[in-house]
């Protein structure tokens, strides 16, 4: 048997009977889709945490991606955003890594994620522009004319001959909590549900026989504060066959379908250390897909090996951004691991050393933006990058006491962890009536008082806005620095090393 027919078998160990061929007796067709989502640049295979062996990187999914093409099987290869922001390798270069490699890997779709916003509208403009494959969104108008954009297209049909399979694209509307003003000026997000009946309804106009949703929405789940997402689009439009789903990193090793209109939901997780795999059977005959299954295969690069070519542009995009990064700057006794639903060591160090260098008597982080843990041993430049890989800049700030209580009831409703805190404690019951969910409120070992003002610093999304933390709006003397946080963590790792795990019980549950 061929390394390309291994492969394929490999690939279809998880499956259904059904899903083993291309065809069956009947004349119905397999249409594979290969899909990744949020990657944040992670093209670099990596020791995995438990195992210790390599896992993930571009090179192991395009040589999978290689092998399956070689059967000559129908198949699609598709990106759901979130691609580039994250690591030195995808962010210094700004996306052009991963532009390079989603055209050497021959995507077929594409659509853009919140953080492929984060350098602003010519950043996207270009890379939109130099990816081979069609960018796909449906949702994004120029807010002046409230007509679609330019930069990228509503939709795609691609003609298999014997079917027709329609791509089209969703980002979040909630994109002016996600991301900051500057860089969506002009740009109207509408609403996900209305999006996507029109363009479902343009494609089947158009004889698309499938239809595939890039939806860089989000999987809801009953402990998130309410929004659309795929299982809500896929419950209330019909005639959307599979939905690729992404942004908020749910990994689903088994898909869901959604009751309803029978659409199937799949989602890769993020990071590149799985690529999803969807099958989906069609009756060329009746037009219509008749079954559906999926699966997520580990990316091994002792099993499945790593493509040559693809290799290189890997390596000489590691070594162009080792040359910055590959520098130690510090280490750390312990290890401190990142949370968005508690207090984490992270977060309680990365505040304690934005309060340390601002001089402040309170400072926040949203957890959100903590990308990266640190492990007990030498501390690089890189480690601090993966940390903070946003260009975030350190923001002062004075607020009241009654509105810090205001604030922290806001951080609570989201999650416990969602605003990480130093020079503050508390304790909370997320149960609670809106006004009582933080309690114990205490800064400096003293109880809060509602009239005081106190100086805060936080970077400069959240004050400006970011993440919806409206009690940030009541304060005043607003002064954004020119200081990255990643900066401020590079001084605070050399000037307090070793790293050890800070005192922690700031947020506790009552």
């Amino acid at each position: 048997m061929t390394k390309a027919l291994l492969a394929a078998a490999f690939l279809l160990a998880g499956l259904p009977s059904w899903a083993a061929q291309a065809a069956d007796e009947g004349g119905r067709i397999r249409l594979t889709v290969f899909h990744t989502n949020d990657i944040h640049g992670w093209i670099l295979s990596r020791p995995d945490s438990k195992t210790k062996k390599p896992v993930g990187g571009m090179a192991t999914a395009a040589q999978l991606v290689k092998d399956f093409r070689a059967t000559g099987q129908p198949m699609l290869l598709v990106d759901d955003g979130d691609f580039f922001q994250g690591t030195p390798e995808g962010s210094i270069p700004r996306g052009k890594s991963m532009v390079e490699l989603f055209n050497a890997m021959g995507y077929d779709a594409v659509t853009l994620g919140n953080h492929e916003f984060d350098y602003g509208l010519d950043v996207v403009k270009a890379l939109t522009a130099e990816i081979r494959a069609p960018v796909v969104d449906s949702n994004i108008l120029n807010a002046a004319t409230g007509l679609p954009v330019d930069f990228v297209k509503p939709y795609v049909i691609k003609d298999f001959g014997k079917f027709k399979v329609g791509i089209f694209g969703i980002l979040t509307s909630r994109m002016g909590a996600l991301s900051f003003e500057k860089n969506i000026a002009g740009l109207r997000f509408v609403d996900e549900i209305a999006a996507a009946r029109q363009a479902v309804a343009e494609l089947r106009r158009r004889g698309a026989d499938v239809v595939i949703l890039l939806s860089h929405v989000g999987w809801e789940k009953p402990t998130d504060p309410p929004f659309t997402g795929d299982q809500d689009i896929a419950a209330a439009v019909p005639g959307i066959d599979l939905i690729v789903g992404g942004h908020s990193h749910t990994p689903l090793p088994v898909p869901f379908r959604e009751p309803t209109n029978g659409t199937l939901i799949v989602q890769n997780g993020g990071y590149l250390t799985t690529i999803g795999r969807a099958v989906l059977e069609i009756d060329p005959a009746r037009k219509k897909v008749v079954s559906a299954a999926g699966e997520l295969v580990r990316l091994l690069p002792e099993t499945i090996g790593q493509d040559e070519e693809t290799l290189k542009i890997v390596r000489r995009y590691e070594e162009e951004v080792g040359r910055q990064l590959e520098v130690v700057v510090s280490s750390s006794s312990a290890g401190l691991f990142r949370s968005r639903d508690s207090e984490s060591g992270m977060g309680d160090w990365l505040t304690d050393c934005t309060r340390k260098w601002a001089k402040t008597d309170i400072a926040f982080q949203n957890a959100g933006g903590i990308r990266a843990d640190i492990v007990p041993g030498p501390v690089s430049l890189r480690n601090i990058f993966e940390i903070m890989p946003f260009d975030n800049l350190l923001a002062t700030i004075y607020m009241k006491g009654g509105s810090l209580r205001r604030l922290l009831d806001q951080a609570v409703a989201k999650s416990p962890g969602s605003l990480q805190v130093s020079g503050l404690s508390f304790r909370y019951d997320r149960e609670a009536s809106e006004g009582s969910r933080a309690t114990d409120i205490a800064v400096g070992g003293l109880p809060l008082a509602d009239d005081q003002v106190y100086s805060v610093s936080a970077p400069d999304f959240v004050v400006q806005g970011g993440d919806d933390y409206g009690a940030f709006s009541e304060a005043t003397d607003k002064a954004i620095t020119e200081t990255l946080i990643r900066d401020l963590l590079t001084w605070c790792a050399k000037k307090y090393s070793p790293i050890v795990t800070p005192e922690g019980g700031r947020i506790v549950r009552r």
